[in-house]
């Protein structure tokens, strides 16, 4: 009985120290944030619900590359969309509805994806920005995840009117008006789950 209480407790520091001893490592952090929202891109796709008055579905993915951008180093952020985006173009059904393939990067819908990769961007460099100067506040934060939300929508409206012929009026009715009040209540909630989170959750994948 004893024995096997030492061995219970021997595995269970073990674990603890590995446990340590990735945390402590900058590099092992950041590869485990960047598969955590590589992972949860992908969950974000399959909470996927088709309008019936756009090809464009509303999908939860943009809620979570907005994380991606505020918690991850810009560049591991981009390495995450650009590993998802890869991964999906090769065939992997990773896309909103789990589909993948080539012939979805060329759709309605590319241009959204790849508009992730220039919110990673537009997201991160703001929020460094405002955080070298010290004000990361809350109305900063939302500023900047708003921006990056309309990257997408700009990149997406500008690739959906070039593969349909649209015109931008209807690109906006069609393309950008349905999603707004729901993207609103994700920019929203990923501001205050960012603001809200200490330091040491913020850079807990930033070596």
């Amino acid at each position: 009985m004893k024995i096997f209480f030492d061995d219970k407790v021997q595995k269970q520091s073990s674990w603890y120290l590995r446990g340590k001893d990735i945390l402590s490592d900058g590099i092992m952090r950041r590869g485990v944030g960047m598969i955590a929202f590589l992972l949860l891109t992908m969950a974000g796709a399959f909470l996927y619900f088709p309008l019936p008055i756009t090809p464009v579905p509303f999908t939860m993915q943009t809620f979570f590359v907005l994380l991606c951008a505020a918690f991850l180093q810009k560049k591991d952020g981009l390495a995450t969309q650009a590993a998802y985006v890869g991964m999906g173009a090769l065939g992997l059904p990773v896309f909103g509805g789990a589909v993948g393939g080539i012939m979805r990067l060329l759709g309605p819908t590319g241009g959204y994806l790849l508009g992730f990769a220039v919110c990673i961007y537009v997201v991160s460099t703001l929020l460094d920005k405002f955080r070298s100067k010290g004000s990361l506040t809350f109305p900063n934060i939302l500023l900047s995840f708003t921006l990056g939300i309309a990257s997408i929508y700009l990149c997406g409206g500008l690739w959906l009117s070039f593969i349909t012929g649209l015109s931008y009026e209807k690109v906006i009715t069609y393309g950008i008006m349905p999603f707004i009040a729901g993207d609103v209540l994700k920019v929203i909630f990923a501001a205050i789950l960012f603001h809200s989170s200490n330091n040491r959750i913020r850079n807990l994948f930033k070596a």
